[in-house]
């Protein structure tokens, strides 16, 4: 999971297209594309699956209430039984210790979530803090965008998240992520169902 210097890619994708990044891991990870042979190719990859149906608006980027959707039909298109389920919001996922993020990783199923869009012209102060591997403040923050869960961890009581984020690996904790939800979209910061449909 890794992506290219500001420059590398069209300004849109750059901007907008985590969803499209963020499914693009995935299935590469699962094996349903070739591992990219190098940088240029993982550009032309994410590039070929933005035309293909993944569409990205500008200023916008893909909305969480339709994400799942979009990526559905992608799959189905390439002959995939992978699915990607509506899943919980980030607050239920906290209340029920994140056991649902968890069974999807034990079953070797990287999360796709979204720290949902905001109000227009309201609380535009509201910030997800990344922290690094080692959960100390790496000084960056993010807001109105799609990461993908890599692991799990519980310290002092609180459960952090180990996310990659624009092929950059943070950790975030999941009761800071619920507070960011108060100031989104309702329903729209979630932890998608990863799985696959039965033959």
């Amino acid at each position: 999971m890794w992506f290219a210097p500001e420059g590398h890619l069209d300004k849109k994708l750059r901007g907008f297209g985590c969803g499209v990044v963020a499914l693009h891991d995935l299935i590469e990870y699962k094996g349903i594309i070739k591992a990219p042979k190098g940088r240029n190719e993982y550009m032309e990859q994410i590039r070929k699956m933005e035309k293909g149906g993944i569409f990205v608006f500008p200023g916008l980027g893909i909305a969480p209430y339709y994400y799942p959707i979009l990526c559905n039909l992608f799959l189905m298109r390439h002959g995939s039984r992978l699915r990607i389920g509506w899943g919980r919001t980030a607050r239920s996922q906290l209340r029920n210790g994140a056991r649902d993020i968890k069974k999807c990783l034990d079953n070797d199923f990287p999360v796709i979530f979204a720290a949902g869009p905001g109000f227009p012209f309201l609380f535009k102060d509201k910030f997800v803090t990344l922290y690094n591997r080692e959960r100390r403040p790496s000084g960056k923050k993010t807001r109105e965008h799609y990461m993908t869960v890599l692991g799990t961890a519980e310290a002092d009581g609180e459960i952090w998240l180990e996310v990659a984020s624009w092929g950059e690996q943070f950790s975030i904790r999941l009761d800071e992520l619920v507070e960011y939800s108060k100031y989104a979209m309702p329903f729209s910061t979630r932890f998608y169902n990863i799985y696959e449909k039965k033959k």
